[in-house]
């Protein structure tokens, strides 16, 4: 594989970041797509092959800052991860509708990675020890699920469409729970009071992925051409590590961070009950929503055999060595 020009949205976020330093590692020149050009990650300043393309894609002009020509592939990382329906609209539909519309123009379309998320398959579907992969459900109670997940699958459907109708290549990477250095909890392991944290369940994997492996496996997937299959030249790939721990390892690592303080293990199906008693009340947190409740904390397994056998093997460490190695790294302050 040559050098190609790679263009990057979100380049600045925690995830962007992490994935320009794996593109320029393996040679391409990126172009780094960030709301303002005067609050760039250090060390891209002085790297000529790093093009920043200052454009905030939320807005209607971005389509005309997103210049495609020369363009190998996209690597579109630029989401919002917190707030409600309308924000996910104004945030992460708008912005892929608009570099959609940026792809529509260019003369020849460039490879599409789209970043997208695990929360899109159907948590009450699942069945406790079962398996999460490619062909498993999507969800279909999306009014049950939080924003980030109803805006997930609406991305994935328009990009879809979009790229079908264009006649070009997607690869759609859905993404675990990320972790790295200042980034180490996750959603998978219970609510926390104060020191304090529930553990829901002992058993099962929470579907991590370490932010190196995340970053190499997008390049890898920006690399690779999509083979054609039934629905055009479209593909789904989980992304998660090889090692996933269960909710008593990881909190084990965690541990030494000081936090948490005391754990207490509560069933899961005890708030599973709780949810169904409670179900007539409005507004209820998603821990006593059973399709919440059942995608983050019902023991599932996540398998990555499709994401190495089409991308290649990544070395990659244990998971306790690669957890305390994220805590002794510094990591520049999320500026997405």
């Amino acid at each position: 594989m040559g050098a190609m020009t790679i263009l990057i949205t979100g380049a600045a976020g925690y995830v962007g970041r992490a994935t320009v330093a794996a593109a320029r590692a393996r040679g391409h020149h990126v172009v780094a797509v960030v709301r303002l050009a005067g609050v760039i990650p250090d060390g891209w300043e002085g790297d000529e092959a790093i093009e920043i393309l200052e454009a905030d894609l939320s807005q209607p002009d971005a389509v005309a800052r997103l210049d495609m020509t020369g363009i190998d592939a996209v690597i579109h990382a630029a989401a919002s991860l917190s707030g409600d329906d309308a924000q996910q609209q104004a945030q992460t539909l708008a912005g892929t509708r608009h570099l959609i519309a940026a792809l529509q123009g260019a003369e020849e379309l460039p490879r599409m990675v789209l970043v997208s998320s695990l929360s899109v398959y159907s948590g009450g579907e699942a069945t406790p020890g079962g398996v999460i992969d490619e062909t498993s459900p999507l969800e279909r109670e999306g009014d049950q699920r939080d924003a980030y997940c109803r805006a997930k699958l609406a991305q994935e459907e328009l990009t879809a469409d979009a790229i079908l109708d264009l006649g070009g290549e997607l690869r759609v990477m859905r993404m675990g729970a990320i972790f790295g250095p200042e980034r180490l909890w996750n959603a998978h392991v219970g609510p926390g009071f104060g020191p304090i944290v529930l553990r829901l369940t002992a058993g099962g994997e929470i579907p991590l992925c370490h932010i190196d492996h995340a970053a190499d496996a997008l390049v890898r997937a920006a690399e690779t051409p999509v083979p054609d299959g039934p629905d055009g030249a479209i593909e789904v790939l989980n992304l998660v590590d090889d090692d996933l721990p269960d909710r008593v390892r990881f909190l084990n690592a965690m541990a030494r961070t000081g936090w948490p303080k005391v754990i207490v293990p509560v069933h899961w199906r005890l708030f599973d009950l709780a949810g169904r008693l409670l179900s007539w009340l409005p507004g209820r947190p998603g821990i006593l929503r059973a399709p919440v409740l059942r995608a983050r904390m019902m023991p599932l397994h996540y398998p990555n055999a499709r994401l190495k056998a089409r991308l290649g093997h990544t070395d990659l460490p244990g998971f306790e060595r690669a957890f305390a190695q994220s805590l002794t790294a510094a990591q520049p302050e999320d500026i997405a």
